[in-house]
């Protein structure tokens, strides 16, 4: 019997768990809907318990020839390392069509190495909240 109900609270905390998840910002720039892998960011566990939420700007440092992603910079933090660093994560899973992504010069963000002609950023905007 008692194995019965630790395993019921395992199956309801899945569930509680998975139904949690990170929304990505609407309307996202042109640039985004060039993505053709871009999963979202998944709320954290950890921060469920403390009601850790928050919203941030992230910049993708875009190869152009392969479309992967390079780097992401955190323009404006969610307030949370925790989130951050999670949606870090995740955005450099995103995948654009190669080639597609067209180029910018952009000076008003230092990068480390510097921009070159095959790279670009996009900004994506993510706000955790969990999901009722």
């Amino acid at each position: 019997m008692r194995t019965y109900r630790i395993f019921g609270s395992i199956i309801t905390y899945t569930f509680a768990v998975t139904s949690l998840a990170a929304q990505v910002n609407a309307p996202l720039p042109p640039d985004a809907a060039l993505a053709i892998y871009a999963p979202r960011p998944k709320y954290p566990v950890e921060a469920l318990g403390r009601r850790i939420a928050g919203s941030g700007i992230f910049l993708l440092r875009v190869h152009i020839p392969t479309g992967r992603v390079k780097q992401v910079i955190v323009r404006n933090t969610t307030g949370s390392p925790m989130l951050d660093n999670v949606a870090v994560q995740t955005l450099l899973q995103w995948r654009f069509k190669p080639g597609a992504v067209p180029y910018r010069k952009i000076s008003s963000v230092r990068m480390s190495p510097p921009q070159t002609k095959e790279d670009t950023l996009i900004g994506v905007p993510v706000t955790f909240v969990p999901k009722a």
